[in-house]
């Protein structure tokens, strides 16, 4: 492809994304009520993570290493990395097992763009981006304490949100993706929040033998746990090299997948 082409089709890949922003922000204020309602709800979720730990080290300093500031350092990076990912793909990766169950994914697959692009960017949620505020004035206000320095340090929690954002996509895009096979996919669907209740504390909570999975294998630990402790000055250079070698991993996986599972769609159609 040489550079014209490519510019062409970055030009039309914004446009479209572009028109989808467009649309749903228009959705969301048919829709009032229900948006400050989901917004309220949203707040109401970080208020009680918020006070799960405040009740916590209110009888003790620290927990395996992560003291009051550190841990709620944490709980803004990773309320920050979910809230981004709520806003672009969560109710996308809600919908997709109807979208393959009911034959809608046929119109996708005929446009002149590339599907996933189209399915994951379908609905955007914008009643999260108060949630995004709130875990970054959480970053702000306990930064200091934790030993996070500020300033151009900002850059790399924009940069570890990113990698939260990536790692949740392709975690939910493995559960997702068993759609294709399952008449009720949106059971395993439901299964993956099972397993998401582990990102919501510090990796040194936990024993030995999970820390290990959600490192590797689910590696929820990808969207708080290892950002804080990079953020913070204490991640080791094996942290750095683990996280890019799962990514890499589980981008080859994703692929894998949605290449088999779209043969095994296309063949029960025809």
């Amino acid at each position: 492809m040489n550079q014209n082409s490519r510019m062409k089709s970055i030009h039309k890949y914004w446009d479209v994304f572009s028109t989808i922003i467009k649309n749903n922000f228009v959705k969301e204020f048919i829709y009032r009520s229900n948006t400050f309602a989901m917004t309220f709800a949203d707040i109401i979720w970080v208020l009680v993570e918020y006070a799960f730990f405040d009740v916590i080290y209110s009888n003790i300093n620290s927990i395996n290493g992560w003291t009051r500031p550190q841990t709620f350092f944490f709980l803004g990076v990773f309320i920050s990395s979910d809230s981004l990912f709520t806003v672009f793909f969560q109710r996308a990766f809600w919908n997709f097992p109807y979208m393959i169950n009911q034959g809608e994914l046929d119109v996708l697959l005929t446009k002149p763009i590339n599907p996933v692009f189209l399915a994951s960017f379908k609905d955007i949620n914008f009643t999260q981006i108060v949630n995004l505020f709130l875990g970054c004035w959480i970053i702000h206000y306990y930064g200091p304490e934790a030993g996070f320095n500020g300033g151009i340090a900002w850059l790399g929690v924009l940069f570890w949100i990113v990698i939260g954002l990536i790692t949740q996509f392709m975690l939910r895009f493995c559960f997702v993706i068993w759609s294709f096979w399952l008449e009720r996919g949106l059971t395993v669907s439901h299964l993956y929040y099972q397993f998401y209740a582990l990102a919501n504390k510090p990796e040194g909570l936990y024993p030995l033998a999970i820390r290990y999975i959600i490192k590797t294998a689910l590696p929820f630990a990808f969207l708080g746990s290892i950002p804080a402790l990079a953020l913070t000055g204490r991640a080791h250079l094996s942290d750095y090299f683990l996280v890019l070698g799962v990514l890499i991993a589980y981008g080859f996986l994703c692929v894998f997948l949605w290449k088999k599972g779209l043969r095994r769609y296309q063949s029960a159609s025809s």
